[in-house]
C-alpha cells in the first residue's frame, strides 16, 4: 500500500467518523421533529451504526460490534414488544466494552489510584437500584442485570489506563442510562433532550478512546 492510499485510507475514515458523530448528535433534533417509523428509526440508529463501522475499519473489532448492538438496541427499544431485547442488545455491548478495558488493562496494567472511583461506582450503582427497584415491577430482573452489566463495564473503564476519552464515554453512558430509569422508575421528567445528548456523545468519545489505542 502506498503512502498515497494510506493517507486517502485514512481521509475516508475520518469523514466516516465525523459523519456519523454528526449524525448521533443531530438526532437531538428529533425530541422536536418527531419523524414516524421507520425514518426515526433509521436516524436514531444511523449515527451509532456509522460509528461501529469506523471502528471496525480502525480494526477495532470488538469495540465496532459493541457500537453496532448498540444500534439494534436503539431500534429494539422503539418496537412494541421488544424493550427486554433491546436492553439485552445494549447488555452485550457493554459486555464488549468491558471486554476493551480489560484488554486495557491486561496491556498496561491497574490504575491502581483509580481504585477510590471505582468503589464509588459501586456504591453509587447499588443506592441506585435500591432507590428504583420499587418502581421497576415486571422489569425488574433484566433492570438489575443491565445494570450490574453497566456497572461493571464502568468500574473496568474506571481501573484501567484506556484513554481518559473512553473512560469519561463509560461514565457518561451510565448517566444517560440513568437518566432513562429515573423517567421509567420514578416517575421524574428530565430535561427534554438529555438522555439523547448524554448517550450519543458517550458513544462518540467510547469510539474516539478505542481507536486511538487498539488493543482488542
Amino acid at each position: 500500500m502506498t503512502a498515497e492510499t494510506t493517507s486517502s485510507s485514512n481521509h475516508a475514515a475520518r469523514i466516516l467518523f465525523y459523519f456519523g458523530a454528526f449524525v448521533a448528535l443531530s438526532h437531538l433534533a428529533n425530541e422536536w421533529v418527531k419523524l414516524a417509523p421507520p425514518w426515526g428509526l433509521a436516524w436514531k440508529a444511523g449515527g451509532i451504526v456509522l460509528l461501529g463501522l469506523y471502528a471496525l475499519s480502525q480494526r477495532a473489532w470488538i469495540a465496532g460490534l459493541g457500537l453496532l448492538l448498540s444500534a439494534a438496541g436503539d431500534v429494539l427499544l422503539e418496537v412494541d414488544g421488544l424493550f427486554v431485547g433491546g436492553m439485552a442488545a445494549f447488555g452485550l455491548a457493554h459486555v464488549c466494552y468491558a471486554i476493551v478495558f480489560v484488554g486495557f488493562i491486561r496491556r498496561n496494567g491497574l490504575n491502581k489510584s483509580a481504585w477510590p472511583l471505582a468503589a464509588l461506582v459501586l456504591v453509587v450503582s447499588l443506592a441506585l437500584g435500591v432507590w428504583l427497584a420499587p418502581g421497576m415491577k415486571e422489569l425488574t430482573a433484566p433492570a438489575l442485570a443491565y445494570q450490574a452489566i453497566i456497572s461493571a463495564m464502568v468500574t473496568l473503564a474506571m481501573l484501567s489506563k484506556a484513554p481518559l476519552v473512553a473512560r469519561l464515554g463509560a461514565v457518561i453512558f451510565m448517566l444517560s442510562d440513568t437518566l432513562i430509569a429515573v423517567g421509567m422508575f420514578r416517575g421524574i421528567e428530565v430535561v427534554p433532550g438529555s438522555v439523547w445528548i448524554t448517550y450519543a456523545a458517550a458513544q462518540i468519545m467510547l469510539t474516539l478512546g478505542f481507536t486511538k489505542a487498539k488493543v482488542v
